[in-house]
């Protein structure tokens, strides 16, 4: 395979010599920072939904607190998209030099791809600058900053991990490729660092079209390709509810419809009127006038006057009608139906049934048993997910 060519310094007068796989590691830096310089270009992970989407994480959780009761089934979410962008990228190129056989030339696209390119995915997929981590610590091993926070929540607290993108390594020995230079007479000259990273965008397309260094948000192994793990998996969890019975007080407000029968006792005094029909005993002293005719006998002594003269005495039993007013009071027990309207002060206990709808607020204290959803401490998994890069 031809390799590209660099000026060995080491011999007099100088001269070429094909690159080691070591002495490639300086453009495939330069290349990898140029790349990382930029957060939304071609290849990078972005948030923009008008670029490719490779996945989502979706955060679940109940909106209540733990031990809350009674509660619902309601399930609250966040969902978090993730894209790449997988658009084209602008190639405006200066071709490294290489040694094929026995001609020194510029390197073909296919040759440029094979090699220089090739190496530089490798190396991104090896955890090299520019590569994604998705883990809640900070990775080792270079320099690496968050992206993307992504939460895992729940009543009593919450759980992150992170998106990080490496952004620098140990800078390499300084060792370029050499190009062609156009000046006439035409010559040989190493490539500026500038003339390096004029190879990045390359890269970008070349990530689009091998489908080496795409990512992708997912809970098992995407297809097709080699696809490995970045980092380590993220899980949502969500609180567990269960149907519990509580015994105790409530005190407050109520505002409600009640339709039902009731069984309730009452002690107080009660003022009010009845109006209908009373049937019973009705038991007190009666003063007033009483006119009546009375159906009888009588028995006693009679004296009477005629005329201004005593007519005499009469002794023995009167069986007849004796009708006049009799004024004073009349005391016994009346038993029958009395019908109009009572106005009275009750003072006693008042035992009955009530059966009927009530609307109204209701306000005190309840004592009795519930039986209802409870928003357990325990949590259960809901989804896993894992950051997984094409290598292959």
């Amino acid at each position: 395979m031809a390799r590209l060519l660099k000026i060995d310094s080491t011999t007099t007068p100088k001269s070429l010599k094909q690159m080691t796989d070591s002495e490639y590691d300086y453009a495939i830096n330069k290349i990898l920072l140029n790349f990382v310089s930029d957060d939304t270009d071609v290849g990078c992970l972005t948030t923009n939904s008008s670029h490719t989407s490779i996945g989502s994480f979706t955060d679940t959780y109940r909106p209540y607190t733990v031990g809350e009761h009674p509660i619902g089934t309601d399930i609250s979410s966040t969902v978090y998209d993730f894209y790449q962008n997988l658009g084209s990228a602008t190639e405006s190129l200066t071709l490294p030099v290489q040694f094929e056989t026995v001609d020194v030339e510029e390197q073909e696209d296919a040759e440029l791809n094979s090699d220089l390119i090739t190496k530089c995915l490798a190396n991104l997929c090896n955890e090299g600058v520019g590569s994604y981590l998705l883990q809640p610590t900070t990775p080792t091993g270079g320099t690496w900053v968050q992206k993307r926070t992504i939460t895992d929540s729940h009543a009593d607290g919450s759980a992150n991990t992170y998106l990080w993108r490496k952004v620098s390594d140990t800078t390499p020995s300084t060792i370029r490729p050499i190009k062609i230079n156009s000046t006439d007479p035409k010559s040989i000259k190493e490539m500026s660092d500038s003339e390096i990273e004029s190879l990045t965008n390359r890269m970008r397309n070349q990530i689009v079209s091998t489908g080496i260094g795409q990512y992708r948000i997912s809970a098992s192994t995407p297809t097709p390709g080699t696809w490995v793990t970045r980092g380590n998996s993220f899980n949502d969890t969500r609180h567990t509810i269960s149907t519990q019975s509580y015994t105790g007080f409530y005190t407050g407000s109520y505002t409600g419809s009640y339709t039902g029968t009731s069984s309730a006792s009452f002690t107080g005094t009660y003022t009010n009127y009845y109006s209908g029909t009373y049937t019973g005993f009705y038991t007190t002293n009666y003063a007033g006038s009483y006119a009546q005719s009375y159906a009888g006998s009588y028995s006693g002594s009679y004296a009477r006057y005629y005329a201004g003269y005593l007519n005499g005495y009469y002794t023995g039993s009167y069986t007849g009608y004796y009708t006049s007013y009799y004024t004073g009071y009349y005391s016994t027990s009346y038993a029958g139906n009395y019908t109009g309207s009572y106005a009275q002060n009750y003072t006693g206990t008042y035992t009955s049934f009530y059966s009927g709808s009530y609307s109204g607020t209701y306000t005190g204290s309840y004592s009795g048993t519930y039986s209802g959803l409870t928003l357990d401490a325990a949590t259960t998994v809901v989804s896993t997910i894992s950051l997984w890069l094409r290598t292959a």
